[in-house]
């Protein structure tokens, strides 16, 4: 049995099906009130709560070979740091607990937003995370980083078994909420394209839930391991995106100006009684990163490997315009 967090988002229900393909039993936390569309015709075994019901996640671990946590609370942004603790430490800490509680291993999906950006497209960023540059202190990078050292300190002193993944920009369809599937709403609808002058490492999400399957028997405890794909600027993400829409426009790419728009949204949210919205200083200097990566060390580990963006992006283009 296979207990898994965050089994309602883009990479978690990902999992719980490539669980249910290979016929290994699994059990999936969901809360109270979250739509369980996504569990729809599999044979999965629900488990009602969250992250701050300990008594909940012992019984829900007790007897499970492992447990992959891939639930967490990503916000882009200044605000919101001590929600973003809660969710991301706290539960985490209270995951690798039960585990350890129960010898049951952690496969612990992080991010490579805790990673180094790349100087450049020919010098991606390995595990070891050398010669690169300090990502945006935000609220999602400072906690999920925070998690991963109560992941690696229980793992090295208290003799938790666990590895740490570090997935990239994943994309595909099964992203209900959505996700980062929402980048290619957005920029499907938007009358003028503008991109950030960075990039990211796209990949499919079935691509890593397949791998994060492999890791229960193949990862080694204590190691972290990246599950990224194909490096891409912004701007020719972009273009893949309008052209697997059929939309014909022009991409722009912004300028310095954009730090200083960035500057002015949160001065506004500082001084005024409004919400930190998805478009901040934090997430414009993020955009403006090479969230570049190589994932050689997992390509050799557990056989990971990558369809292609146009693929991924095909097959989400298709999921969102399924019947509902």
């Amino acid at each position: 049995m296979i207990f898994v967090t965050g089994g309602t988002g883009l990479l978690g229900n990902s999992i719980v099906r490539e669980l249910c393909q290979r016929e290994i039993p699994v059990r999936a936390l969901c809360r109270n009130g979250t739509s369980r569309e996504p569990f729809e015709g599999l044979p999965v075994e629900i488990v009602a709560g969250d992250l701050g019901d300990r008594e909940v996640l012992d019984r829900a671990i007790e007897g499970c070979e492992a447990v992959i946590h891939s639930a967490a609370m990503i916000h882009l942004g200044w605000q919101k740091l001590e929600q973003s603790r809660q969710v991301n430490l706290v539960g985490t800490h209270t995951i690798a607990t039960a585990c350890k509680k129960n010898s049951a291993r952690l496969v612990y999906i992080s991010t490579v937003d805790t990673l180094p950006a790349a100087i450049s497209r020919y010098q991606p960023i390995d595990e070891r995370g050398l010669g690169g540059i300090p990502k945006t202190p935000c609220a999602y990078v400072i906690s999920k980083t925070e998690a991963e050292t109560v992941v690696r300190d229980m793992t090295r002193d208290a003799g938790l078994d666990a590895i740490i993944l570090h997935p990239g920009f994943m994309l595909g369809p099964y992203d209900w909420k959505p996700s980062s599937g929402r980048m290619l709403l957005e920029v499907v609808k938007s009358p003028i394209v503008a991109a950030p002058k960075g990039g990211c490492s796209v990949c499919d999400a079935r691509d890593v839930a397949a791998a994060v399957v492999n890791s229960i028997h193949m990862g080694r405890s204590g190691e972290n391991y990246i599950l990224a794909g194909e490096n891409l600027t912004y701007r020719e993400l972009w273009t893949q995106m309008l052209a697997v829409a059929g939309r014909r426009r022009r991409i722009y790419r912004l300028g310095p100006a954009a730090q200083l728009f960035g500057q002015a949204v949160d001065l506004a949210n500082r001084w005024l009684p409004i919400r930190e919205g998805d478009v901040n200083g934090a997430t414009i200097a993020m955009g403006s990163l090479n969230h570049f990566y190589d994932s050689s060390k997992a390509m050799a580990t557990f056989g990971f490997s990558n369809r292609g963006t146009s693929i991924s992006l095909a097959d989400l283009w298709r999921w969102f315009q399924r019947p509902i």
